[in-house]
């Protein structure tokens, strides 16, 4: 597999700000790690393995089907080997969490911004769109290579700890083998350190992107971009999935399609009423 290291952009957003991003990235498509975005959230450099440990010790959290206190887990988290990597609490829901954590991650980074489904117009009292938790040791891995779910952007906040992620854009998915049905978000190949050539011959041909997320940078990963991570030391992320214009109509269809599986008439019904809606907040945002 050609992955190529390092080659990302690196901005800092001092420099960048709201209308380069959306210039050079947002509307582009293209993924950059951007340092300087969160430097206002209470939870840099407050964020650490032991804070969660004294603070939320005994909550219970739940990793592949089990439960777990998450000091417990988070004293697994810290003694993670490659060999023997320790369970990785991901996709945690942190509306679910006490208010003052929640507090700690507002107001989410200005490149996050604008985010259409937390428009008043959104045709849902409960919009897809998360803000989640990932706490993992030195050794785990996200479970399989993938681009987020309904087509939406991906921000990932660093805040403790190194992860190295792997990228591909939307060009090469027929090298990586998309899985069918409600998971052809998804890579069928298993191990993309070691992937079986015979079944997957075209992976080889793959060409992407490999690079390093360091404590205080934001990773944008663009909609329809394939991305997984492994962990290099313990990590604490932050991310938010986000849908605008450049990934409206293609997050239409997907959430169009979903909604179909329980009501075909309701789907018809609704995407004309959301193309309608993204003409309406393109036209505000370019006013």
């Amino acid at each position: 597999m050609k992955f190529l290291a390092q080659d990302i952009d690196r901005r800092d957003w001092a420099d960048l700000g709201p209308e380069g991003f959306k210039r050079e990235y947002g509307a582009a498509l293209r993924p950059v790690v951007v340092s300087g975005a969160i430097d206002h959230w209470g939870a840099s450099g407050k964020w650490t393995p032991d804070f969660f440990r004294q603070n939320h010790g005994s909550r219970v959290v739940k990793v592949d089907g089990r439960d777990w206190l998450l000091g417990e887990l988070i004293d697994r988290i810290e003694a993670s080997t490659p060999q023997q990597p320790a369970p990785y609490l991901r996709n945690e829901l942190i509306d679910r969490w006490p208010a003052d954590l929640r507090a700690d991650i507002a107001p989410m980074p200005e490149c996050t911004h604008p985010n259409w489904l937390e428009s008043r117009a959104f045709p849902s009292r409960h919009p897809p769109t998360y803000v989640e938790l990932y706490i993992g040791g030195h050794g785990a891995k996200f479970p399989v290579l993938h681009y987020d779910n309904l087509h939406t952007h991906a921000f990932l906040m660093q805040l403790y700890g190194e992860k190295e992620y792997l990228a591909l854009a939307p060009d090469q998915a027929r090298f990586v083998y998309p899985r069918t049905g409600e998971e052809s978000n998804k890579s069928g190949i298993d191990d993309l350190e070691h992937p079986d050539a015979a079944r997957f011959p075209l992976f080889e041909q793959a060409s992407g992107i490999r690079f390093k997320l360091f404590p205080g940078e934001t990773l944008f990963v663009p909609a329809g971009w394939w991305h997984t991570a492994r962990i290099l030391t313990t990590s604490i992320t932050v991310s938010i999935n986000g849908v605008n214009a450049p990934n409206w109509r293609a997050f239409v269809q997907d959430y169009c399609a979903d909604v179909a599986t329980a009501s075909r008439l309701k789907a018809a019904l609704l995407m004309p009423y959301m193309f309608m809606m993204g003409n309406v907040l393109s036209m505000f945002a370019d006013s």
